[in-house]
């Protein structure tokens, strides 16, 4: 399975059944996605799990981010998969729906959202939408 949708997988069932955390396991690219998830408030934290005389850590622990009873990330939907790649030029970057919706995209100046791509003019692969 795709690591990415693994990790959307486990944020999704963890927001089903409200857990206030979740640990995923570790990469360079599920960390600069929690970032930016971060950034917009989608999550509240997370942080990498250290393991001793390792060289990368163990996973990454995610604290999920609650309005009263209800989940601040309603939705997360992979769009770009390993076995269908979905490109954007900058121009052609999908407009956020109604102020919720944000898409994620891996450009050559790394993972940013859909909004600094198009401010920076620079297209790449859309990796997910978040509501």
């Amino acid at each position: 399975m795709d690591p990415i949708s693994n990790m959307f997988s486990q944020i999704k069932n963890a927001n089903a059944v409200s857990k206030k955390e979740v640990t995923v396991s570790y990469s360079k690219m599920k960390l600069a996605i929690l970032e930016i998830l971060k950034e917009r408030g989608y999550i509240e934290d997370f942080a990498q799990i250290k393991q001793e005389n390792q060289k990368y850590p163990a996973g990454i622990e995610v604290k999920l981010k609650y309005r009263g009873k209800e989940t601040v990330l309603s939705n997360i939907k992979r769009i770009s998969r390993p076995g269908r790649r979905v490109y954007a030029k900058a121009n052609e970057l999908p407009a956020r729906l109604k102020g919720r919706t944000e898409i994620l995209v891996s450009t050559s100046s790394g993972i940013m959202s859909g909004r600094e791509a198009r401010k920076k003019g620079l297209g790449g692969e859309i990796i997910c939408e978040v509501e």
